[in-house]
């Protein structure tokens, strides 16, 4: 991934510091001959210098920048070619992804409950990754019903409020207008989680082209709740649409209009859309679909 202008000045700011703590060193010892007051004075500077660089300068993740990057990433042949997308999610990995909602989410994630009466309504709002057979993170969309979703958009309703009725069945999903991004996560947020979190939003991608490619789907919706999932909001060319003090459930709503992406736009070629095991999305397209040929093709 692309090394940002912080993380280089954040390089150069240490070899400052490293330069410069023991140029001090030298000239306290050579003017005072206190060799332990030198070396105090050296560990409070670069104390106070690490410190600088991991709150201003270091990034709190390794995650691409935007859509492109994405793609750039998924098409590196170094990266890990074990990693499956489960679709929908069976009870095992189901009951991980909850795990892990309320680990990332806390109090704002939904009970267990009203989550299992929402895979109920429609089984195609999880989908889960594994690496190796194991689960590393999942992410969940919900295709919210117009009345239902336009007092969600003016905030009178928040995610909390949501239930099964609100919600729109498999075969209605090509008349949704609204998709609620309702939240993305990984096990782990550094080293290999980075490239798990890359993989979600690639995938998530491809899944909104997949299943609603075709449909009314007007707008996506979304609300962070966490520094990291602003960031990554953001990244995604999502804008502001409510602030938080105009919503019942006092947190900030995000959205972005939908844009049919060509397969093109989303993997350069064959070859490499079929390093990726998504083949559970296309299996069920032809479930829903019947013998119908998928629309969503590749050169």
């Amino acid at each position: 991934m692309k090394i940002s202008a912080k993380f280089k000045s954040a390089l150069l700011l240490l070899t400052s510091a490293v330069g410069g703590t023991s140029s001090l060193l030298s000239l306290f010892t050579t003017s005072f001959g206190n060799v332990n007051l030198a070396l105090g004075i050296g560990i409070i500077v670069l104390t106070v210098i690490a410190v600088l660089i991991i709150t201003y300068f270091i990034p709190k993740d390794n995650l691409p920048e935007d859509m492109e990057e994405i793609i750039n990433e998924m098409e590196k042949d170094a990266l890990p070619k074990n990693a499956k997308v489960i679709f929908p999610c069976d009870a095992k990995y189901y009951q991980a992804a909850n795990k892990l909602a309320k680990e990332k989410f806390g109090k704002n994630s939904v009970s267990t409950s009203k989550v299992n009466d929402w895979k109920k309504r429609n089984e195609l709002i999880l989908t889960c990754l594994t690496d190796h057979n194991r689960f590393v993170g999942y992410f969940d969309m919900i295709p919210l019903k117009e009345d239902f979703a336009l007092k969600f958009i003016e905030g009178d309703l928040g995610e909390q409020d949501i239930c099964a009725e609100n919600i729109l069945g498999v075969h209605e999903m090509k008349d949704a207008r609204f998709l609620y991004f309702a939240g993305i996560a990984v096990q782990d947020s550094t080293g290999c989680g980075c490239f798990h979190a890359t993989y979600l939003l690639w995938a998530a991608a491809l899944y909104i082209n997949l299943f609603y490619g075709d449909s009314k789907l007007e707008k996506i919706l979304t609300i962070p709740t966490s520094k990291s999932g602003l960031n990554m909001t953001k990244r995604m060319n999502f804008s502001l649409e409510q602030e938080s003090k105009l919503r019942k459930d006092g947190l900030d709503l995000y959205s972005k209009p939908f844009q049919k992406l060509e397969m093109q736009d989303l993997i350069t070629n064959k070859n490499n859309y079929n390093r990726f095991d998504v083949s559970s999305y296309h299996q069920m397209l032809q479930k829903i679909n019947g013998s119908k040929a998928d629309s969503f093709q590749i050169s």
